[in-house]
């Protein structure tokens, strides 16, 4: 009887032993299935990953990421060269975009050396905030540090999102009218927020940013480009409440900058009158013998503003109104679109003879100028591109001047520009 239970309790050990392995081989068996459908769906992941960052052309920005983690801070093309974060690359072509703002002026200039600059960002009160393109145009472009701000004059309409330009964005300098007393509570915000701002340098060490009050002649150089600004000087500047609240006053401290590059002058003018052209061309006898391309013509197409006078002596061959469609100002007027249409030039040269194109942003939308380096123009408008322009005989050795092949040369030109990250 005892041998009986002896055999029995070795029978069921062995049995259990038996059950133990089995479990055991078990769990080793789920173990390894679940570890294989681990790594196959981390492969399948990992595929995923090289489609869709190849699809999208996102290698590089993946290497400027880890390079970051890394802290490196070179250039793609490892020539040691600091980049600034948020802002375009260097190119050899200058775009301007005037923007379609409405009723007011907004103007994006993107240099060559990769600095950035907004001149004037507003429009009227009766309108709907732009601030959406304005904002839009920056975000496309990937730009978060701005160089400049210059602000013409004090009107609402050039100046109504500063302040939320200011917040959003780090300015490095700013260029602002002469402050006077009397000025709207929306001026006064701007120079307040101007006055505190602060950027990061490439360093990555806070600096306070640098205000610049426009009056007499001033210069902003780049590397290959001039801006070259005129205004009253300190003894002739309008000063005093009127200053603020009379209106010609107040168009009339408007700078009219040259802005040259590659041989090339684009004419800026803000809201300036038949008052401060006036003073520029007969007491102060600046712009002599000026052959200049590109005019942002004055005050959205004003009646009192660009004078025939001052047409002789800047003579461009191509003109961009800044203007809402259907303003009470009835802006461009009648009388002003008379004077540029029939436009001459004074002394006939080897440029076209009188305006080439108007654009107006009420009709044609964002106006982009692009200049590259040597010479070429290329203007293209949102709505209407059979008014495209080209002038890039040095590069294509053909002239064209409008239709499709002018807005296939643009998009090839565009390409090329997206070549140094920026989107055209």
């Amino acid at each position: 009887m005892a041998t009986k239970n002896v055999k029995s309790k070795v029978q069921s050990k062995v049995k259990s032993k038996a059950k133990s392995k089995a479990k055991k081989a078990a769990k080793s068996s789920a173990g390894k299935k679940l570890i294989a459908a681990v790594i196959i769906i981390v492969i399948v992941l990992l595929i995923a990953a090289i489609v869709f960052i190849s699809l999208k052309g996102l290698w590089g920005d993946l290497a400027n990421f880890i390079k970051g983690l890394l802290g490196d801070d070179q250039t793609p093309n490892g020539d040691g060269s600091n980049t600034s974060v948020g802002k375009p690359q260097a190119t050899d072509t200058l775009e301007m975009r005037v923007l379609d703002v409405g009723q007011g002026d907004c103007i994006l200039l993107l240099f060559p050396d990769g600095q950035t600059m907004v001149m004037d960002i507003g429009n009227t009160q009766t309108e709907s905030s732009r601030w959406s393109v304005i904002n839009g145009a920056l975000t496309d472009l990937e730009i978060t540090t701005i160089d400049y701000l210059f602000l013409t004059h004090t009107d609402y309409d050039h100046i109504r999102e500063a302040e939320k330009l200011i917040n959003n964005y780090e300015i490095k300098t700013f260029y602002y009218p002469k402050e006077v007393t009397g000025n709207t509570a929306t001026w006064t915000k701007a120079v307040t927020a101007a006055k505190a701002e602060t950027y990061v340098d490439e360093d990555g060490n806070t600096q306070q940013s640098v205000y610049n009050e426009n009056v007499g002649y001033f210069e902003i150089v780049g590397a290959t480009w001039i801006m070259k600004c005129y205004t009253y000087d300190e003894e002739d500047y309008p000063s005093g409440s009127s200053a603020a609240t009379d209106a010609t006053l107040k168009n009339a401290v408007s700078p009219i900058c040259l802005l040259e590059f590659a041989d090339r002058t684009i004419v800026l003018t803000g809201d300036s009158n038949y008052t401060n052209e006036d003073y520029l061309l007969n007491k102060k006898g600046y712009f002599k013998n000026i052959d200049a391309d590109v005019l942002k013509v004055a005050h959205h197409g004003s009646t009192t503003s660009t004078s025939q006078d001052f047409l002789d002596k800047v003579d461009c061959e191509y003109a961009i109104i800044s203007c809402g469609a259907g303003n009470k100002y009835k802006h461009p007027t009648n009388e002003l679109m008379a004077r540029l249409e029939n436009y001459v030039d004074l002394t006939p040269d080897d440029d076209y003879n009188g305006f080439a194109q108007i654009y107006r942003t009420d009709e044609d939308g964002t106006i982009t100028v692009q200049v590259n380096g040597k010479g070429g123009i290329i203007i293209s408008s949102e709505k209407t591109p059979d008014k495209n322009v080209n002038t890039e005989t040095e590069i294509e050795g053909v002239e064209i001047s409008s239709g499709d092949d002018a807005v296939a040369l643009i998009f090839t030109v565009k390409r090329n520009y997206n070549d140094y990250g920026i989107a055209a």
